[in-house]
């Protein structure tokens, strides 16, 4: 059935995707650690499921760029936006109407916080950075790394990235945050101070440890696979490996895509997801960057916490289970990052990290206020503290 349809799944990549591209090899941590590990049950995407959903993706008329009518455009940093026809100008309003920006909500935002614990969660390749052609080059700019910084001090955050773990802490050189990488399957906690967070507690989380034997073959096939293909790359990410195309030719798509096919054939312990122009080979956990959340947020005591509100910022469909958590548990809001209409379970909206950093900094300066919750918090355990000590018996 897959070989059969593979000239109409190529035509269906063509309609969802633009070329243009992303990252070179990984070289995975043979770091030891402890872990724990989860069952396969419940993971039940495979690559015609993500067939069907590539099919349904995108809003380009045309696999040619200069073709594309997308509302801001994609990713490339050289990129320019294209000319918009009245209808899409008003496809665009309608979806703002529906998925509003945060900054235009900001002191709707404020007035709903006020007096609430804030948790912040980010991913990190087009949320923080701009998604760039070599992912070796997708470094966080000062301003940014300082805002996350600023907002890991007065909130607990961290950042869940498809990224190996190691990778994304090199690029970000905080030690204030919790890690999470592999769409959360290798989790580990701040090793310098942040609100929230305990140096005691051990972090460490891998639930698909077990798993990395087969994912280092994986990528080993795919790297020989993939290797006679222009454009292609394969990026070893510690627990999945991914499958980029975005700089590949549009008419070459489904020699990545059978490639893919060919690595996992008969493997009933993988699947495959789709990020933005990448396939991504994961083990078949019940694991995502929702149930990372959920375990973060479970980790910190904050998990169905009455006086707490936890934002995840986010621009790629993985993040869209983070998102689905948030509003299925209403403990808070997902923040979709994007310039062009798409369904999302996300609340609001930013365009891009510009607007990202101008959020963030936004929420550092209201978390200085009495308004942050962790403040009020702070100061009503030094009243306690001090009563507790006034009560005390003098010694004679």
């Amino acid at each position: 059935m897959w070989r059969s349809s593979k000239d109409a799944f190529s035509l269906s990549l063509q309609k969802a995707f633009s070329a243009t591209e992303l990252p070179t090899t990984l070289q995975p941590s043979t770091e030891p650690r402890a872990s724990f590990e989860l069952s396969s049950d419940g993971a039940k995407e495979d690559l015609d499921v993500v067939r069907a959903r590539l099919s349904q993706c995108g809003l380009a008329s045309s696999s040619s760029p200069s073709n594309r009518q997308q509302l801001g455009g994609d990713t490339a940093g050289s990129r320019k936006s294209a000319s918009y026809s009245r209808e899409e100008l008003q496809a665009y309003d309608e979806w703002l109407r529906n998925y509003p920006s945060a900054l235009g909500r900001m002191a709707e935002c404020k007035a709903k916080l006020g007096g609430k614990r804030l948790a912040i969660f980010l991913d990190y390749d087009g949320t923080l950075t701009p998604i760039v052609a070599n992912p070796d080059e997708a470094y966080l700019s000062q301003q940014m790394r300082e805002a996350v910084r600023d907002i890991a001090l007065l909130f607990p955050t961290a950042i869940i990235s498809g990224r190996g773990r190691e990778k994304v802490e090199s690029f970000v050189q905080l030690k204030e945050l919790y890690y999470a990488g592999s769409h959360g399957m290798d989790i580990v906690g701040p090793t310098a101070g942040s609100q929230g967070g305990s140096q005691q507690l051990d972090t460490t989380f891998q639930p698909a440890a077990h798993f990395r034997p087969v994912i280092d073959a994986i990528y080993e096939q795919l790297c020989s696979r993939l290797k006679g293909i222009p454009g292609a790359s394969v990026e070893h990410n510690t627990f999945c490996v991914s499958a980029h195309f975005r700089n590949c030719a549009a008419d070459r798509w489904h020699e990545v895509v059978s490639a893919v096919e060919h690595a996992i054939e008969g493997n009933e312990q993988l699947r495959v997801t789709r990020g933005r122009k990448v396939l991504e080979v994961r083990p078949k956990v019940n694991w995502n960057k929702g149930t990372a959340l959920e375990h973060l947020l479970g980790m910190l005591g904050l998990k169905g916490a009455q006086d707490v509100v936890t934002l995840y910022i986010g621009d790629d469909q993985t993040d869209e289970d983070a998102f689905r958590v948030l509003k299925e548990t209403d403990q808070g809001w997902g923040i979709l990052v994007s310039k062009k209409p798409k369904e999302t379970s996300a609340r609001y909206t930013v365009r891009d990290p510009s607007e990202v950093l101008t959020l963030l900094q936004a929420l550092v300066a209201w978390g200085k206020t009495e308004q942050n919750g962790w403040v009020q918090r702070g100061v009503a355990q030094q009243e306690q503290a001090q009563q507790q000590q006034q009560q005390q018996p003098r010694r004679q």
